[in-house]
């Protein structure tokens, strides 16, 4: 009858917590904020794992954006240097058409086909004379 007296007496409660603390013996309560301890172990866990995975996204998105931006400064850059080849070559076709009108007024007149006759027999001459030139040098 002692026995059944001490298990339900007011101490007992204390004495199985006191036992359980000292042998490692676990109660529901203990279970359950054992359970909740590990739980919140577990998601701070992952929300530590997130904050780096958003660290590293936030770096090669940084990183995406520096070269998005190189990309679009170079082509811009690019295209200026198209824009002014064809304005070049514009200018180069006009001065062309130039004179091409202007040799063919020339090679129309008696005085012009004479003139062309000439031009045409000195730039063969100056080929020539390059030509054995460069023979010469070689051998």
């Amino acid at each position: 009858m002692w026995q059944v007296i001490f298990l339900y007496s007011p101490h007992a409660k204390n004495q199985n917590q006191a036992r359980s603390d000292l042998f490692g013996g676990s109660s529901n309560s203990n279970n359950n904020n054992n359970a909740f301890n590990r739980e919140q172990q577990t998601a701070l866990l992952f929300e530590q794992q997130n904050d780096l995975r958003m660290e590293e996204l936030a770096s090669k998105v940084s990183a995406l954006n520096k070269i998005t931006v190189d990309i679009h400064n170079e082509v811009h850059g690019q295209h200026a240097i198209l824009d002014q080849n064809s304005n070049s070559f514009n200018e180069f076709g006009t001065s062309f058409a130039t004179t091409i009108k202007k040799l063919n007024v020339m090679a129309t007149q008696q005085l012009g086909k004479s003139m062309c006759w000439m031009v045409s027999a000195i730039i063969i001459v100056f080929f020539i004379v390059y030509f054995i030139i460069t023979r010469m040098n070689s051998t």
